[in-house]
């Protein structure tokens, strides 16, 4: 059955998938976890809009300091009668008062420009605040849950068709099991199966030995396959996590010093200033930005063991994300 988009204005993944997209919604709110998910909903809804020839725009949002810029955005006049659509990744725990003014002052204006909302799951308190009441009254709400059971077994399937991976049955339910029903993780594998054009699952590579300096090598060089490989062994001999995302925050920070100018640029030794520049160039400074950003929480996690909590396997969908930006 196909679902109209302006019938069911809050949907989950499934029902979304059913729906027919239309411009009529001024902003597509998506929020919840896991952020794989997130991400593939506003891919979609993106992806339909560039088709109608709107020029895409994103931001990530840590803060206030974006606010008056983005309302000088929505001012201005194109030159050329140019349709936007607005990526808003909020990656700080809550949106804030400035911006939820911002959002619910916007939707009120007549206007061809349209917003991508994306927001982390809040707590249930959240769909009883007047700001959710107020934006779920003219947007499109997609609720962002785990997938399960047999609407993950499909999705399964079709990241291998999309990545060209060929998988038996008894194999798609031992990938499925071995990474406790985790998208993040099946599509990781799925993906680094592909890059190996082999259909053996990955549970690491014997023989081989890393430390944390080739996994940081691995990372600048963008080596997808090694940096998994590395980081498995390093997972299995117990190293500390909190210690590598120590030294990839660090690369991190060089990385986007070089990309948008700070008062207080990270040392980077003269013989490698260069080296540097040159992977500077290769990365997105919306991911490195929202890499920095997420990293404090992903650190909590290794050091707390936070429960319901996998911080190896939100370490390496973050670094494989953003080495393939």
């Amino acid at each position: 059955m196909i679902y109209s988009i302006i019938e069911y204005m809050i949907l989950d993944y499934v029902k979304f998938k059913k729906s027919q997209l239309s411009t009529e919604p001024p902003l597509y709110f998506i929020h919840g976890n896991p952020r794989n998910i997130s991400n593939e909903i506003e891919h979609d809804v993106l992806n339909f809009y560039q088709k109608l020839g709107y020029k895409s725009m994103n931001y990530v949002i840590d803060d206030d300091s974006q606010i008056q810029k983005l309302e000088s955005l929505f001012n201005e006049q194109s030159l050329f009668n140019e349709n936007k659509i607005i990526i808003l990744n909020i990656v700080s725990n809550s949106i804030s008062i400035k911006m939820k003014r911002f959002i619910e002052t916007w939707i009120e204006i007549s206007t061809d420009d349209k917003i991508i909302l994306k927001l982390d799951r809040q707590a249930s308190s959240f769909k009883k605040t007047n700001f959710y009441k107020k934006i779920s009254q003219y947007a499109c709400v997609i609720e962002i849950f785990e997938l399960k059971n047999e609407i993950l077994k499909q999705w399964s399937l079709n990241k291998c068709k999309v990545n060209q991976v060929e998988m038996s049955d008894s194999d798609l339910e031992e990938l499925m099991n071995s990474n406790f029903n985790n998208s993040l993780s099946i599509s990781q594998n799925i993906y680094i199966q592909s890059l190996m054009n082999s259909n053996q699952l990955i549970h690491g590579q014997e023989g081989s030995k890393y430390s944390e300096y080739d996994l940081v090598d691995m990372f600048l060089s963008r080596n997808t396959l090694e940096f998994i490989r590395a980081s498995n062994y390093l997972r299995s001999n117990d190293t500390s996590l909190s210690y590598i995302i120590f030294l990839l925050n660090s690369e991190l920070e060089k990385l986007y010093s070089l990309i948008k100018p700070i008062k207080c640029r990270p040392y980077i030794p003269s013989f490698l200033l260069e080296k540097y520049l040159q992977v500077s160039k290769k990365f997105s400074p919306e991911k490195i930005l929202s890499a920095i950003n997420n990293i404090a929480t992903l650190d909590a996690k290794s050091k707390y063991n936070l429960k319901k909590s996998n911080p190896w396997e939100s370490f390496n969908s973050m670094f494989l994300d953003l080495m393939k930006s």
